[in-house]
């Protein structure tokens, strides 16, 4: 079953009110929903329920190590169990606070068993 743009914001929306006080912030580029997320070469099709608990595992295991990120730093998300794999890349701007706030743009998904990814940094969940 495809994912929804509305379910995507809703993700979005979510994981963003949980991280508002880090300073944290997840973005889905365009590229990884209306290209990617419900490509058919991804055998079986990512499902929300997945996308959620990649992401509730790699903020509850990695949250110290994202908020240490430099601005444009990319690393590679992948579920060990799912063969799925987000690359993504950190955007640093000033809120109006005057502080740091680091917005994590998942670039692309793919289900892909034996992904190599070019970044040095990889989060396994």
């Amino acid at each position: 079953m495809s994912i929804s743009l509305d379910e995507i914001s809703t993700l979005e929306s979510v994981l963003n009110e949980q991280f508002s006080q880090d300073r944290l912030s997840f973005k889905m580029s365009v590229h990884f929903v209306k290209d990617r997320m419900n490509h058919p070469r991804n055998n079986p099709s990512i499902t929300l329920t997945e996308l959620k608990g990649i992401f509730n595992r790699l903020t509850t295991v990695y949250i110290s190590k994202l908020l240490l990120l430099k601005h444009l730093d990319t690393f590679n998300v992948r579920c060990t169990k799912t063969d799925i794999n987000i690359p993504c890349a950190v955007e640093m701007s000033i809120d109006r606070t005057g502080s740091d706030h680091r917005q994590i743009i998942a670039i692309t998904v793919m289900r892909k068993k034996g992904f190599v990814s070019k970044d040095p940094i990889e989060f396994k969940v």
